[in-house]
């Protein structure tokens, strides 16, 4: 089931927000890099630490990973 509601990208999230993956956007290799990270649709993503200059830390099936700016605008949120 397709989420609903707002989207925005990850690298706009809030540190310490809970979010939902709403959909993920970019050419196939992209997509399939993000969906061996765990962010899938409905996938939940807790975000740990934003910074501008150095992305994004974030919790994702049980994995702390660390996502660049431009990749986190590949994902969408709510």
């Amino acid at each position: 089931m397709p989420a609903t509601g707002a989207q925005l990208p990850l690298a706009m999230a809030h540190e310490g927000q809970a979010v939902r993956v709403a959909r993920v956007s970019g050419n196939t290799e992209m997509r399939r890099h993000l969906e061996n990270l765990g962010f899938v649709e409905g996938a939940e993503v807790n975000v740990v630490s934003q910074s501008s200059s150095s992305g994004t830390i974030v919790k994702v099936k049980g994995a702390q990973l660390g996502v660049d700016h431009a990749t986190c605008m590949h994902v969408f949120v709510c």
